[in-house]
This record gives C-alpha cells, sequence and structure tokens, in this order.
C-alpha cells in the first residue's frame, strides 16, 4: 500500500494520504474507470507512479476535481 503525505503548517502534522488505484478511485466514487482515466490523461488529476507503471491517486484531489467540475471552476 503507498502513502503519500502534504505539506501541513508548522506544528500541525497530516497523516499520509492512501493512494488509490484508479480502479479503486471509481469504484469507491460510482464513477466510470474510463472517466477518471480520460481526466487523468488530460492532466485534470494528478497522477502517482511510484512504484511501476501503475497510476495512483489522491481520493481527495479527485473529489477536488468532481467539486470544481460542478461548480464551473475548470
Amino acid at each position: 500500500m503507498a502513502y503519500i503525505t502534504s505539506s501541513s503548517p508548522v506544528g500541525q502534522a497530516n497523516p499520509p494520504e492512501k493512494l488509490l488505484t484508479l480502479q479503486q478511485a471509481a469504484d469507491v466514487l460510482g464513477l466510470h474507470l474510463w472517466a477518471l482515466r480520460r481526466a487523468a490523461k488530460r492532466g485534470l488529476i494528478p497522477t502517482y507512479s511510484p512504484f511501476n507503471s501503475r497510476r495512483f491517486v489522491l481520493l481527495s484531489e479527485v473529489l477536488a476535481f468532481i467539486e470544481a467540475s460542478r461548480t464551473g471552476g475548470l
């Protein structure tokens, strides 16, 4: 399992956030896998490849992308 930490103000520690495969994120959010793949390929959702060619995403970044899309932020 892979984790990534985000920067936080001095003195405050954020727990590491779990990286999900595109399939796992799609399953959790009830989205089609190809919708996430297209967004990732276009650079709309950041992806991480820490170990091999498999791409991972942070759930918080996918949720932020969805919220921005709904409010017209993109």
